[in-house]
């Protein structure tokens, strides 16, 4: 089980097609490939655990950036994001998030309407959460959010994990 990118935007975008290779290069099966079963406290300890080593993968290959987790932009406000970086040109914030288009949608607005106005790079990685949820749906709304992003000149991209083939 890879992560799968979707409607990259813009295609030609050096850090954003490091950032793609360091997240397609995690085997998310160690993971993901029987939490459906587990209760919801588990499946939120797996998520932390994939969190956190994502987030290590991203320290080691793309290091002139400054990742943390849990990042809360401001205090006022208690939107934390999942996996945050942050260099001299732009700004990082990676969404982790079950098969469901209307948290993919609801997470890309409030996000970005609180980050710094700088170049933000905005990655959606969706992992599955019930064998009812539509990931078609999800995919359809990465692909708005590349749309908005390219507008805003901003770069997106949207996962989904897949069955290695």
């Amino acid at each position: 089980m890879i992560p799968k990118a979707h409607f990259r935007q813009p295609v030609e975008d050096e850090y954003l097609q490091r950032l793609i290779k360091v997240i397609e290069g995690i085997d998310c099966a160690y993971y993901f490939s029987d939490h459906l079963g587990s209760g919801q406290s588990e499946q939120r300890g797996i998520v932390n655990r994939f969190q956190h080593d994502l987030l290590a993968r991203l320290q080691a290959h793309i290091s002139e950036t400054k990742w943390e987790a849990e990042h809360i932009p401001h205090v006022n406000q208690r939107d934390s994001i999942d996996i945050y970086g942050e260099n001299e040109d732009n700004v990082v914030a990676i969404e982790l998030d079950k098969h469901r288009a209307d948290q993919v949608a609801k997470k890309f607005v409030s996000r970005l309407a609180i980050l710094p106005e700088r170049k933000v790079y905005f990655v959606s990685l969706c992992y599955p959460g019930t064998a009812n949820m539509n990931k078609r749906e999800c995919i359809k709304y990465f692909g708005y959010c590349a749309n908005l992003c390219k507008r805003m000149g901003n770069a997106y991209v949207g996962f989904t994990l897949e069955s290695k083939t």
